[in-house]
């Protein structure tokens, strides 16, 4: 019994060498839009709270980031996607378990109501 648990130190150790992410570092959003409108992005913890992030050009890209004090949202974080010539908005999320590892990729479809938001964990 004592053999096994011998490396444990070790193990433990190594791991903790292992690519740990920065706590306080920001998450990345990339954004890229197909609309034929300008559109303006918030971010949202649920459904209170809405940050502009920015406006994103008629069939363009562009990048945020949340912040770590963002990211904390037990009920998830949403985009509000506000396309300005019709003057609605759509829902996108939530995201839940937003890590600093973490990459956010938001795409904004031609008719906004389809646009989704995917999260990748780039640790691995």
């Amino acid at each position: 019994m004592n053999r096994l648990l011998a490396p444990t130190p070790l193990l433990l150790a190594a791991c903790a060498l292992v690519g740990r992410a920065d706590p306080s570092a920001k998450t990345p959003v990339a954004v890229r839009s197909h609309n034929a409108n300008d559109v303006d992005v918030y971010l949202l913890c649920g459904d209170t709270h809405p940050q502009w992030l920015g406006t994103v050009p008629k069939q363009g890209v562009a990048e945020y980031a949340i912040s770590r004090e963002r990211r904390i949202c037990a009920p998830g974080l949403n985009f509000f996607l506000v396309v300005r010539t019709q003057e609605k908005g759509y829902w996108v999320g939530p995201l839940r378990g937003v890590q600093p590892s973490s990459y956010v990729e938001l795409v904004i479809e031609k008719y906004a109501g389809l646009s989704t938001a995917d999260m990748q964990d780039v640790s691995r």
